[in-house]
């Protein structure tokens, strides 16, 4: 993904979340700035129409940033690989985007020597990110829940180990 992919990645966002999750243009270009070397977001497409996007970012749980934040810092040594956004446009659901999406960032992780990748749940997708291996966290430090609370009463905080 890169900074001219902001338009189709916002159209992508509005078709696939509610008001109260929409982050504005500012927002994901922090993110892309962040992780711009590190190869960790991604627009799929298929014959130019866009599909999907993922931004995660190589971050420790306390350190994500909150819903909409207009800035973005990596910690010098990350724990994990933080999927921020996942957004599939409903023309693409049936066709295993989000599943090579997801594919793509685990290898990321490994490649970046990061041992498990971490997200938050919304809008009622707990049940499909606990089918992909992601579980609540039983405790969850103190600055993690602050910023969790950016994104609503009923977001939940996930991590999965991945596989060596």
């Amino acid at each position: 993904m890169a900074p001219a992919d902001l338009p189709a990645v916002l159209a992508l966002q509005a078709q696939c979340y509610g008001p109260e999750f929409l982050e504005s243009a500012q927002a994901f270009e922090a993110k892309l700035r962040a992780a711009a070397a590190l190869g960790t977001c991604w627009l799929a497409s298929r014959a130019g129409q866009p599909l999907a996007y993922a931004v995660s970012l190589p971050l420790c749980p306390e350190t994500l940033p909150a819903l909409d934040a207009p800035q973005c810092a990596l910690p010098a040594e990350p724990q994990l690989l933080y999927l921020h956004d996942m957004a599939v446009a409903p023309a693409g659901r049936a066709m295993g985007v989000a599943r090579r999406l997801l594919a793509l960032l685990e290898a990321r992780a490994q490649a970046l020597g990061l041992g498990r990748m971490g997200l938050v749940a919304v809008q009622g997708s707990l049940p499909y990110w606990q089918r992909h291996g992601f579980a609540p966290l039983q405790q969850l430090p103190a600055a993690l829940q602050r910023k969790l609370a950016s994104f609503g009463q009923q977001a939940r905080y996930l991590e999965r180990p991945l596989l060596a």
